[in-house]
């Protein structure tokens, strides 16, 4: 893919969104394979100063933060130091008083990670609470709260949910919440414009919030840190944001999973790419969408007073993409969302599709041509199954495949062509002489994978087995 390209059409789609949502300033990057490719700024990061915002300008990224909250409860995981499936008055007994539904489970940590504590969507209420006092957020849990289903029965987007998060892991470090964070993420990935206290911030770096009112654009105040700052209140850089999103394309396989399912919708045609269904679920702490076309995004947005936020990447390209803009609530995941569809667009027609094969797969894949151009019984029995034979004789299956090939040998596997969702499943493409055949292998699970399913079909022929 030609990065100029992409970079004039994301430069050109951000300014376009700038204009049409008045935003005063926007500070994007582009990333690939974990390196920040380019950065840029448009309009104003202050109004009136006529500075354009940078990779290094400071904006808040609201519930973005979310992420990083969920990667802190991780890591104490992984410590030791707190289980995942353990009810939440383990570690705040407070909450044994929360008013849970009649007959509902527990509240546990993965509950409150993956949105699904039953509690009411709380946004943009949440937003205001910032900087609530441990001590009241505490007392507030503890009067009890307000559930919409039992936990553990479906999504809802809860900012109160990582607000007790990050009262757990205060209560299980015995830290202050931001200064765990700072040493045991920021300091550790060399993000060091990231701060959950605003007043850290300098006026050269800052950028200011902006609410557009009837009267006009107007300057945010700055809040201090409290009980929600877990769930949107850090301070970052598109440059910093780079290093976060680097930090998932290298791995973090866990927190970029679908755990709950939250919808599914039709995505509109765009520039060829046709009609299809994307399935939106939640991980820990963030969104995962699996789009029918295009492959898996991840991402995450924040929204905030003053300030709107969005970070997205697509593992099959290795292209992401951070966003900020500092207006109440600015949508960066619309322009975000269309410039990573182009992209993604782009690959997918480019012919070169991420593809992890199993060892065993890849092994077989070679056999499964050769049988094409010569089959061989001996060679076909010690690598099918015991099912592939009792699921269509041996004899029909050859039978077919000659029928198919037409007597044409010299079968070549057409580059670019192996689709693969996983590892012990593989599509390709062969073609002798203009003709070609679409082959579907599975293997099995044993230690020592074999072909427990394979299947051939033409443009012609329909599918045999």
């Amino acid at each position: 893919m030609n990065r100029e390209e992409i970079i004039a059409f994301a430069t050109n789609e951000f300014e376009r969104f700038r204009i049409e949502k008045e935003i005063p300033g926007i500070a994007f990057g582009l990333i690939h394979e974990g390196k920040l490719i380019h950065s840029s700024g448009l309009g104003e990061a202050v109004l009136g100063s006529g500075a354009r915002p940078h990779a290094d300008s400071v904006f808040r990224i609201a519930s973005m933060t979310k992420s990083f909250t969920a990667k802190a409860i991780l890591e104490l995981r992984d410590k030791g130091l707190l289980q995942l499936d353990t009810p939440i008055t383990t570690y705040l007994p407070w909450t044994s008083t929360i008013g849970l539904p009649a007959d509902s489970s527990p509240i546990t940590i993965r509950d409150l990670l993956t949105m699904g504590a039953g509690l009411p969507t709380d946004d943009p209420w949440g937003d205001r609470q910032e900087s609530l006092p441990l001590s009241d957020f505490d007392e507030m849990v503890r009067a009890g709260l307000t559930f919409n289903r039992n936990v553990n029965t479906g999504f809802e987007y809860s900012n109160l949910s990582y607000a007790l998060l990050g009262r757990i892991i205060s209560q299980v470090t015995g830290e202050i919440y931001e200064d765990f964070m700072e040493r045991e993420i920021f300091s550790a990935l060399g993000m060091h414009a990231s701060t959950f206290i605003s007043a850290e911030v300098s006026d050269e770096y800052r950028a200011l919030g902006y609410a557009n009112f009837a009267s006009g654009l107007t300057a945010e105040p700055f809040t201090t840190n409290g009980a929600f700052t877990p769930m949107g209140g850090l301070h970052s850089s598109v440059s910093d944001l780079a290093k976060w999103v680097s930090a998932f394309q290298s791995g973090r396989a866990e927190q970029q999973t679908p755990y709950r399912y939250a919808q599914s919708v039709v995505a509109k045609e765009f520039d060829g790419c046709p009609e299809r269904i994307v399935v939106s679920s939640y991980g820990f702490g963030l969104f995962i969408d699996d789009d029918a076309k295009l492959g898996r995004f991840i991402h995450h947005s924040g929204g905030y007073p003053g300030f709107g936020s969005h970070m997205r990447w697509h593992p099959d390209s290795g292209f992401g993409i951070v966003a900020l803009g500092n207006v109440t609530y600015a949508p960066m995941i619309f322009a975000c969302q269309t410039i990573m569809n182009h992209i993604a667009a782009l690959h997918l027609n480019s012919g070169h599709r991420k593809v992890e094969l199993g060892t065993a797969t890849e092994a077989a894949m070679k056999v499964v041509n050769n049988l094409i151009n010569t089959w061989d019984d001996a060679i076909a029995g010690q690598w099918f199954t015991e099912n592939m034979d009792l699921d269509r004789p041996r004899a029909e299956r050859i039978a077919d495949l000659q029928k198919l090939t037409s007597g044409k040998s010299g079968w070549k596997v057409v580059e670019g062509s192996i689709t693969s969702p996983t590892k012990s499943f593989a599509k390709w493409n062969v073609e002798s002489d203009g003709s070609v055949l679409e082959v579907e292998m599975l293997m099995s699970p044993e230690k020592s994978p074999k072909i427990q399913k394979l299947t051939f079909k033409s443009a012609s022929e329909s599918k045999v087995s």
